[in-house]
């Protein structure tokens, strides 16, 4: 199937398309041009699982400033391992958080094209995602949030906290923190990857690990391509991931280097709005930088950074039509934070930090804005009764130039009941002010709206976690409950009105979800459930996304490695979603399947994504209108080290 992407690099080309559609037209077409580098690579299949079971609880997780073992947790954390990832029939991150319950992961295109995130009945903005703890939220919408500029190949976890996180993170951290984790290798590695499947797809990626003394670094380039599953739902994604880490030689001090540029270009056939929007393209490129230092002295732990990133989107409503207009949005945020710990004797810390940033938005649609935000961060975590009480209670203080000011208080609290078993409780404030998108938008069939006031809420849980004396099984359950005020929706009352944003009065979530993980020796099993309730105050015929939850989620996966070098891993979960019409479908099950085998020079895999073929869609725009997801998919691939 022929395919052909207009790469909208040149700005001056964008703004002359955005003229009259009078303007004679430039050609700004380009074709795909792929020698080699393409993406499917699973870094850790040459080296054998360890019991990661029983890392895990080593593990420290999260945490801008004070941070702990994942056993000291007193909130709802789930990491996934190099090792988990390289088991699953996954490859990127949109996919890989599939596999946790509580996250309802709506994707409009295969592997991540485009993705929302919604967290415990949270809309798509009020989940933060950061890289190596740098926050990636973006200003004109959520929609980009999974544009995540990071490589398959050098993800070493990630860490899913969920529940209030705004006294931690700031805002946006409104129901969840997803946390990618990246760590340069200290060992010289040189690896190649292709792979192809069904839907023309193609993918290939070169990834070189070189430590030289004090300096470790990695570096990837990675590709994919598809001619797509229906008509105009072809895409090309391309990555490029740099990542140094050099020990000062005193010892006493990292610096840490990381820059990264994802570049994704797709048809959109029902992405947006309704189905009957066949013939929509889009192309983004997000770009982003950091530079951080982290060192001590005596009881201080300092770190400090600076980070930039920057996101282009390029929105073609006709993709057939050379001469029609485009929206056009670019976003660049500039930020500097420091974060100190405090390292008290019997195991205390206190923990302090300040952030500032800069937000610009050029945008064809949205306008010329700007905001300036200042946060300041304390916390500080007591531990009594020989570190059986631990008691961390913190604030948030965040000060927008268009929004004003607002302080976020929270606490945590945990007790250690013996060595198996711990319960927790967290309950705190959250925030999130509007999106430009929320604001300013409008087009035929959408109006923002200027007077939109930020969203808040409440948000407590309360749960138990078990861990055997030997890791091998971990059960965690917990209930929660989110009040949330002035949450932001576009809704319309009547089939035929346009789309707008309004504040709820009242938005309750609550619900309850249990998860584990059982591993003995080769073979490992983890299983999930969460019920959610959400009740809305204000009636409203028609809501895009606050009204079409996840009631009832069910994941579960194993894997096990059998004749020493082959392993097999399987996933599948189980989605019923709200509906208002009781006759419709509400529910689809859908199931994944990996067979991998590991050699020491090459590793090859067969896998086979929604294994039978079951009919489903993520992003409901009502009852009937769904836009369905690709069938059964078969995929393969090897990866060779040079």
């Amino acid at each position: 199937r022929a395919v052909s992407h207009r790469f909208y690099t040149d700005e001056t080309q964008i703004l002359h398309r955005m003229k009259s559609t009078t303007d004679t037209p430039t050609t700004k077409t380009m074709h795909h041009h792929f020698t080699i580098l393409f993406l499917f690579s699973q870094i850790s299949a040459f080296s054998q699982t360890p019991d990661t079971t029983a890392n895990l609880a080593e593990t420290v997780v999260l945490g801008a400033r004070i941070q702990m073992p994942f056993s000291e947790e007193s909130r709802t954390v789930q990491v996934l391992t190099r090792e988990q990832l390289a088991a699953m029939p996954v490859k990127t991150v949109a996919e890989a958080l599939q596999s946790i319950t509580g996250l309802d992961v709506r994707q409009r295109g295969p592997m991540g094209v485009q993705t929302d995130l919604h967290v415990r009945g949270g809309g798509f903005d009020q989940a933060l995602v950061l890289l190596n703890g740098v926050r990636l939220s973006d200003p004109q919408t959520g929609h980009h949030l999974m544009n995540i500029p990071v490589d398959w190949s050098a993800i070493e976890r990630i860490e899913v906290l969920k529940g209030p996180g705004a006294r931690i993170y700031g805002q946006n951290a409104f129901a969840c923190a997803v946390n990618i984790v990246t760590r340069a290798p200290e060992e010289k590695a040189v690896k190649v990857s292709f792979s192809a499947g069904d839907f023309d797809y193609q993918g290939a990626n070169v990834y070189v690990s070189r430590p030289t003394g004090r300096l470790r670094q990695h570096f990837a380039v990675s590709g994919d391509r598809s001619g797509g599953y229906r008509v105009n739902t072809d895409f090309e994604v391309i990555n490029g991931f740099y990542q140094a880490q050099l020990a000062t030689r005193s010892g006493k001090g990292q610096w840490d280097f990381l820059a990264d540029l994802n570049r994704r270009a797709f048809g959109a056939n029902g992405y947006y709005g309704r189905l009957e929007f066949t013939d929509q393209y889009e192309e983004v490129q997000t770009s982003l930088a950091s530079l951080g230092y982290t060192t001590t002295a005596g009881n201080w732990t300092l770190k400090p950074r600076v980070y930039w990133r920057r996101n282009q989107d390029v929105y073609d409503f006709q993709r057939a039509v050379e001469t029609n207009a485009v929206n056009f949005h670019l976003s660049q945020v500039a930020g500097g934070e420091l974060n100190t710990t405090h390292h008290w004797k019997k195991g205390q810390q206190t923990g302090l930090g300040i952030n500032a940033e800069f937000t610009g938005l050029y945008s064809s649609r949205l306008g010329i804005r700007e905001r300036t935000t200042v946060n300041l961060f304390a916390e500080h975590r007591m531990v009594f009764f020989d570190h059986r009480l631990d008691l961390t209670p913190g604030i948030s203080v965040s000060h927008f130039s268009d929004f004003g000011t607002f302080a976020y208080p929270g606490i945590d609290a945990g007790i250690r009941l013996n060595n198996n078993w711990r319960w927790y409780a967290n309950a705190g404030y959250n925030y999130r002010i509007p999106t430009f998108t929320d604001l300013y938008y409008e087009d035929a069939g959408s109006k923002g709206n200027p007077d939109l006031q930020p969203e808040r809420a409440f948000s407590a849980e309360s749960g138990v976690r078990f861990r055997s004396h030997d890791g091998c099984l971990t059960l965690q359950t917990a209930v929660f409950r989110r009040d949330g005020r002035n949450l932001i929706d576009w809704t319309k009352e009547n089939q035929a009105d346009k789309w707008e944003t309004r504040n709820y009065n009242s938005v309750l979530a609550q619900g309850f979800e249990v998860n584990g993980e059982w591993q003995y020796r080769a073979f490992r099993f983890t299983a999930g459930y969460t019920f959610l309730d959400a009740q809305v105050s204000d009636q409203v015929a028609f809501s895009r996304y606050t009204l079409n939850n996840l009631r009832h989620q069910l994941n579960a996966s194993a894997d096990v490695r059998f004749l020493k070098n082959w392993q097999l891993g399987v996933r599948s979960r189980w989605c019923d979603r709200v509906v208002s019409d009781a006759s419709v479908k509400s529910d689809y099950t859908v199931t994944d399947a990996k067979l991998r085998y590991d050699h020491r020079r090459f590793q090859v895999f067969a896998e086979a994504i929604n294994l039978f073929d079951a009919t489903y869609g993520e992003i409901r725009y009502s009852d009937t209108a769904v836009l369905t997801m690709p069938g059964r998919w078969f995929r393969a691939g090897v990866t060779v080290k040079l």
